[in-house]
Formats: structure tokens, C-alpha cells, sequence
């Protein structure tokens, strides 16, 4: 039962007082099912889960990769998270990243960030790991200057690094600086009007480019409704039998100004369609000689203005990486499982109205784990709540509740 509720929590995203609820209702139903678990057994085993994941002696070797970043802000903190692998069994990969291929190496609050922080808690890795050849992730200031501090190769993470080569080009294009603006002012006009199922994307503030594919997907499937390439006979009719002709109308009336965008547009959806074919590429099989002449390949279709000195930088900037490490005929260039692990981890966060740095950090590490009978057994056998106590007092300190807790007791 453990096994299967550590599943559905950590595999399924379930939450931990929904959790308690299901549990519930099935004891009711089903009179052989065992008696269910409050919300904070289950939140114990994940931590244990987790705690053990984390603190358990890892395999010492020559060839680790680490994948590393800070988390998204808890109150004053954010997390600097650390994951490996191997280099012997990521080329034995044929895929992206999966969270069990990882192992949790380090997670530590921090208040503040530079490059001697980072460089001081990677070399105490380095003496438990035995050798990191390289690191993938971002290259915010402080992961560089660490890496740099300790000669480590700092491989720059792929979706970052083509997100910033398109701004280099596009953030200094007035047509684009202007689609973008009326995107958002059709968005915020029509939201809560009958135009509604055709406003565009909600644009991020944060790493805007990052949302690149969202806003031209949307600019090309509205210039296509405006052109009606629509030709299939039974979507024309299901189209007219949801949208009466005066909102339809409506909508195209409303979407009119994208035509003055068109050229712009096809150049964009262009260069997406070329992206995403490099990104699939070198996310399932690595960067290697043979993924850069696919990525070669893939971009020699950009043949107008900005496409083509975007297809130049993007080509030069990848022959860089691939040449951080002469030795190496295959890298890994994507540190997207550690954003997805953030991301799921401040999904759990939300259901704290005061979202700060807690034990809960564990659930990262718990993410990682295989899951299986014998090493969830493992886990919950080896692990005390004193343990995960005194690693938190620790690690972590008095939580943000509790200093709260403590001032309104007075």
C-alpha cells in the first residue's frame, strides 16, 4: 500500500490531503481496503523517500555530470539543487533525462548566491563523488564563476541557450517588440468578450524568450484562420455549428491587424519548426558530431534576414559547447528535468499559503527514487522522523511557520 500511494503522490502529482480523501472514500467502498493514512503519514513517507535518497553514499567514479540550478524564491531563499548521473549510462540513453535516471547530490538553502558559495559546495561534492568532468545548467553569474573557480567545463543548458540568441535578434526588432505588444493588448481588451477562445498566450515577464514557441504558434494559427486554409468539410461545419456567423465574423474583424505581420510570422514559424527539430535531436541523443550536422541540416532552411544571423550564432554557439570537451564524443546539453523537478516542486509549495524553504525540499530528492517494493522498503525501514529532524534543523533552521508561530505566542 505504501508503495502505491508513494506512486500516485509522487509519479501522479496527487496531493497529500487529496490523497487522505481518496483513501478515505475507498475504505468506505471497498470493506477490504486497508484503514487510510492521514495526510501526514503520507508526507512522512515521502520525506523519508526523499531524506534517504539524498543522504545515502553514492557510487564514487571518474565520470560524473551534474545537472545544477538555484529554485524559483521561497521568502528569502532559494534552493541550490545539484542531480548526477554517470557518464557510462547517460550514452547508454536513447531518450531525455527521466527522474530516476538521477541521483540527488545536494540541496541547500541559500539566502544569497555568488561564485565562492557555489565553488565550496561543489568541491565538497567532488570529494564524495570523485570526479565531476563537466556540469550542465544556465549560466547565471554564480554557477559560472563557481564551475570556472574549480576548472570545471560548464556546459550552457540548450533551451537556454537558443531562448538568448533569439533575443539577441529579436529584442532589437521593432515588428517584434510590436506583435508582441498587440498580443497583449488583444489579450487584456478581449478575455471576457466573445473573442475570448482566440486570445493570445499569456507572454512571461521572466525569460520571455522561453515563451517563443507559444507566441508564434498562436500568430501562425491566427493568420491561418484569417487566410481560411481551413479545407476539411466536416471542421468547416463543426466551426459554424459552435460559432454563430456574427461571432466568427466578429473574431476575424477583431484579428485583422495580424495581417500586417505576415511576413514576419512565416519567418517566425520558420524558425520554430528549425528549433524544435535541433532541440528534439539533441535532447533524445546528446550533442555529438552527428547531432550538429542534423542541427546543420535543420537550420539551413533559414534563408531570410534575422533567420539566417540567428541560424549563424546558434551553429557557432553549439560547435563552442561540443568543443568544451575535446574528449568527449557525446554531451548533455539539457538540464530540463531539473526545471521540471522545480516545477513540481512548487506545485507542492502552493498548497502553503506562507511559501518558504521547508522539509518539504526533500520531496526534490524523493522525485528520483525507482520506487520499486524493495526500495521503498529501504527507504521507510532506514529512515527515522528524528532523522529528518535533526537534518532539518540543520539544513534549514526554524522554518518561516514557526518563527511565526513563535511571535504570536507572545
Amino acid at each position: 500500500m505504501i508503495q502505491v500511494l508513494l506512486t500516485i503522490t509522487l509519479r501522479g502529482g496527487t496531493k497529500f490531503r487529496t490523497l487522505e480523501k481518496d483513501c478515505k472514500i475507498r475504505d468506505q467502498i471497498i470493506p477490504e481496503y486497508n484503514e487510510a493514512p492521514s495526510h501526514v503519514t503520507i508526507r512522512n513517507w515521502v520525506l523519508k523517500v526523499g531524506y534517504y535518497e539524498l543522504t545515502r553514499p553514492k557510487e564514487k567514479a571518474d565520470d560524473w555530470i551534474i545537472l545544477l540550478d538555484h529554485s524559483i524564491q521561497f521568502g528569502q531563499e532559494k534552493i541550490f539543487t545539484v542531480l548526477g548521473i554517470r557518464q557510462k549510462d547517460f550514452l547508454e540513453l536513447k531518450r531525455p533525462l527521466q527522474y530516476t535516471d538521477l541521483e540527488p547530490l545536494l540541496e541547500k538553502p541559500m539566502k544569497t548566491s555568488n561564485g565562492e558559495l557555489v565553488s565550496s559546495e561543489i568541491k565538497r561534492l567532488k570529494k564524495e563523488l570523485g570526479n565531476i568532468t563537466y556540469a550542465t545548467g544556465d549560466y547565471a553569474s554564480d554557477l559560472k564563476k563557481g564551475l570556472r573557480l574549480l576548472d570545471i567545463p560548464h556546459v550552457h543548458d540548450l533551451s537556454h541557450l537558443i531562448s538568448l540568441e533569439i533575443e539577441k535578434i529579436f529584442n532589437k526588432d521593432e515588428r517584434y517588440e510590436k506583435l508582441k505588444k498587440e498580443m497583449s493588448l488583444m489579450r487584456n481588451k478581449f478575455s471576457q468578450t466573445n473573442v475570448a477562445p482566440v486570445v493570445p498566450p499569456k507572454q512571461r515577464k521572466k525569460s520571455e524568450y522561453q515563451s517563443f514557441d507559444k507566441i508564434v504558434k498562436w500568430a501562425d494559427k491566427a493568420l491561418n484562420l484569417l487566410n481560411n486554409t481551413l479545407n476539411d468539410a466536416d471542421k468547416i461545419k463543426e466551426l459554424r455549428e459552435e460559432f454563430n456567423n456574427i461571432t466568427l465574423d466578429r473574431i476575424k474583424e477583431e484579428l485583422t491587424w495580424i495581417k500586417d505581420y505576415k511576413e514576419l510570422i512565416i519567418e517566425l514559424s520558420e524558425i520554430n519548426i528549425a528549433i524544435k527539430d535541433v532541440e528534439k535531436d539533441m535532447k533524445y541523443n546528446g550533442l555529438s558530431l552527428t547531432t550538429l550536422k542534423n542541427a546543420e541540416i535543420s537550420l539551413r532552411k533559414l534563408k531570410s534576414g534575422n533567420s539566417i544571423t540567428l541560424k549563424d550564432n546558434i551553429l557557432r554557439k553549439l560547435h563552442e559547447q561540443f568543443n568544451l570537451l575535446p574528449d568527449k564524443d557525446n554531451i548533455l546539453c539539457s538540464s530540463d528535468i531539473l526545471e521540471s523537478t522545480f516545477g513540481k516542486y512548487k506545485n507542492r509549495v502552493s498548497e502553503n499559503p506562507m511559501a518558504s524553504v521547508t522539509n518539504l525540499m526533500l520531496i526534490i530528492a524523493a522525485f528520483t527514487c525507482s520506487l520499486t517494493e524493495e526500495r521503498v522498503k529501504e527507504c521507510i525501514e532506514n529512515v527515522k522522523i528524528s532523522d529528518i529532524k535533526i537534518w532539518s534543523e540543520d539544513k534549514i533552521g526554524i522554518s518561516l511557520h514557526k518563527q511565526r508561530n513563535l511571535l504570536f505566542s507572545i
